[in-house]
């Protein structure tokens, strides 16, 4: 029986609906939960320590110079937002990748298997060289991961060496109104790794299905049985 380590989406979780598929088309699935999504940003400390911080620094101008410089410094805030976002974003990334790199160390995996967030995990585990084996990548956000972090692009699969990238499978709804089918498309471009394109959402509700999730996960093995 294979081993999968399955990387859950930004709002998902570890027993999640692609787990329990998994597990009934005869998987052994590991599944770790992530500091990622709403919930855990709200949990983050480090979160209201901004958020704290944003608060001395509006009310310490409004005690020294009244309300106008209450205002300049409300301005302040809102034009720093977004870096501060995105540092809360790129913090939850390097969490997240930790979690899976731990996972990796702990249980002798066979395939990886990332959704959405979890996708754009899995490729930065492959990226990393923490990851070396068959990966199947289900609409993975890498790109808007990036955006939001205000990092760099993602290098796309052509640069992984052209043995690894024939393990990597891409799997994405032409119906995704989340993450364009383009950013899928850029990623394979030029390498050895195969796009599925099917007729489904961002979710893949229709075509998740335990025997396509399994005909994935073969074509990562390079074989039509495991």
């Amino acid at each position: 029986m294979a081993r999968v380590l399955f990387i859950h989406g930004l709002e998902s979780g570890p027993t999640g609906h692609k787990v329990r598929v998994l597990q009934a088309a005869g998987f052994d699935v590991v599944s770790m939960q992530m500091p990622c999504g709403r919930n855990a940003v709200l949990r983050d400390p480090v979160l209201w320590l901004i958020v704290a911080a944003a608060a001395a620094v509006v009310g310490g101008a409004a005690v020294t110079g009244g309300g106008w410089l209450a205002v300049v410094a409300l301005i302040g805030v809102f034009l720093l937002a977004p870096f501060a976002r995105a540092g809360l974003t790129r913090r939850m990334f390097r969490r997240s990748i930790a979690v899976q790199q731990h996972a990796l160390l702990a249980h002798q995996i066979d395939v990886v298997v990332g959704s959405s967030w979890g996708g754009a995990v899995g490729l930065a585990l492959l990226q990393r060289e923490m990851w070396c084996g068959p990966t199947v990548l289900l609409c993975p956000a890498h790109q808007l991961v990036a955006q939001r972090a205000m990092a760099p692009r993602p290098t796309g699969l052509a640069a992984l060496p052209p043995l690894l990238a024939k393990q990597v499978v891409v799997v994405h709804g032409r119906q995704d109104d989340i993450v364009p089918v383009a950013h899928s498309e850029a990623l394979v471009a030029d390498s050895a790794s195969k796009l599925f394109l099917v007729d489904d959402d961002h979710r893949l509700s229709a075509t998740a299905t335990k025997e396509n999730l399994a005909a994935w996960v073969a074509h990562a093995f390079g074989s039509r049985s495991l």
